[in-house]
C-alpha cells in the first residue's frame, strides 16, 4: 500500500480548511501484553468513538526465542484478539495485528501500511542517562515518525473523553503548530482549550544555565512582572482569536521555577485530558544531560501528552545533534 503523509495542520492558523479535514481516522495502539500498556486503550477509544475512527492494535513478538515457539506466538495473537474483542463490544472498529521483530520498527512499518493518523502508546517514563543508554520504544518511534504521538504514563489519568486540552505557548512557530493541532482536536471532539505561557523568573534561568556570577550584578524583580504581563496579553489575544472561531478557550500566564513544572501544574489545575505540545524529536545522551521540556512533561504529567513535530526545525538541525527541545 502506498501511504502518503496526511496534512494534519493548516498552513496558517484558523484557515477554513481546518474544519473540512477529517481528524484521527486511523489510530495505532501498540501493546506489549502487560497490563500497563492497556493505559492507552481508554484514550484510543475516546479518540475513535466521536469520529467513528478505526483502532489497530499491534502486538510485536520481540523475543528471539519466540521464533521457534509457535505456541508463544499463538498466545500473543490470542491476547491481542481478546483485547480487540473487548473494544469491539463498545462499537469501535478494531483490527488486531501480531508481528515478529523489533517493536519500534514494526510500529513504524504498520503505521505506514495502514496510513495511520496518530500513534497512541504508553511510556515507562524513564529519565536521565538510563534512558539515553538503553533507549525506549516510544523514543525511537517519536524520532522516526512524522505522525503525532500520544504518550500515556502508567498510573496516570484515565481518559475516557477529550474534554479539555492544554497548549503551552511562547510565541514560537512550534507552539503555533501545537495550537493548530489543538484547534482541530477541539473542533472534532468539542473540547475546550486552555492556553498557558510559563514565565521563569530570571534568577531561576541564571541558575539553570552557565553564567558568570560576577556579571549577574543587577537584577530587578520588575522584569519578571513585565514578562508576566506580556505573557498574559499574548495568551489572552490567542484565546480571543480561538473564541472568534467558536472554541471555548482560556488564556493563562503563570510563574514557575521551570517551564515543564508550570505546564504540569496548569494541567493539574485545569483537570486536563490531553496536553498538546510540539517537539523537535531529537534524542540521545545530550537530552539526558541538558534536559527537555517535552521530555520532562511526559515523565511528570499525570495526563497523556500529544507530541507533534516541528518538522521544519528538525530538518534544519545538525545531523549529529542530539537532544529534544520543546519548540513552544
Amino acid at each position: 500500500m502506498l501511504c502518503l503523509p496526511r496534512a494534519t495542520l493548516p498552513a496558517t492558523f484558523g484557515g477554513d480548511d481546518a474544519a473540512q479535514r477529517p481528524m484521527f481516522r486511523t489510530i495505532l495502539v501498540p501493546l506489549d501484553g502487560g497490563a500497563e500498556s492497556n493505559i492507552a486503550l481508554p484514550l484510543a477509544r475516546a479518540l475513535a468513538e466521536p469520529v467513528q475512527a478505526s483502532i489497530w492494535l499491534l502486538r510485536v513478538a520481540s523475543d528471539p526465542a519466540w521464533a521457534d515457539d509457535h505456541s508463544a506466538l499463538h498466545s500473543a495473537g490470542q491476547s491481542v484478539e481478546r483485547t480487540a474483542a473487548e473494544l469491539a463490544n463498545s462499537g469501535v472498529d478494531v483490527h488486531p495485528v501480531t508481528r515478529e521483530g523489533d517493536p519500534a520498527q514494526e510500529i513504524l512499518h504498520l503505521s505506514q501500511d495502514i496510513c495511520a493518523d496518530v500513534i497512541v502508546m504508553r511510556t515507562r517514563g524513564r529519565a536521565g542517562l538510563e534512558r539515553a543508554i538503553f533507549g525506549s520504544v516510544a523514543e525511537t518511534v517519536l524520532k522516526n515518525t512524522h505522525l503525532p504521538l500520544i504518550l500515556a504514563k502508567p498510573g496516570g489519568r484515565r481518559v475516557s473523553r477529550i474534554r479539555r486540552l492544554l497548549v503551552p505557548l511562547d510565541g514560537s512557530p512550534g507552539g503555533l503548530l501545537a495550537l493548530q493541532m489543538a484547534d482541530e482536536l477541539a473542533g472534532a471532539y468539542g473540547s475546550s482549550i486552555d492556553i498557558v505561557q510559563v514565565v521563569v523568573p530570571i534568577p531561576m534561568l541564571a541558575y539553570a544555565a552557565p553564567y558568570d556570577p560576577a556579571g549577574a550584578g543587577f537584577y530587578d524583580s520588575a522584569w519578571d512582572d513585565d514578562a508576566l504581563t506580556a505573557a498574559r496579553t499574548y495568551v489572552a489575544a490567542v484565546a480571543q482569536r480561538l473564541g472568534g472561531r467558536g472554541r471555548a478557550a482560556n488564556g493563562e500566564a503563570r510563574m514557575a521555577r521551570s517551564v515543564a513544572e508550570g505546564i504540569v501544574e496548569a494541567a493539574g489545575m485545569h483537570d486536563t485530558d490531553l496536553i498538546v505540545m510540539s517537539t523537535h524529536a531529537l534524542t540521545g545522551p545530550a537530552r539526558a544531560i541538558l534536559g527537555s521540556v517535552a521530555d520532562a512533561v511526559v515523565r511528570t504529567s499525570s495526563c497523556p501528552v500529544l507530541l507533534t513535530k516541528d518538522l521544519k526545525s528538525q530538518a534544519q538541525a545538525q545531523p549529529n545533534q542530539q537532544g529534544a527541545e520543546l519548540s513552544c
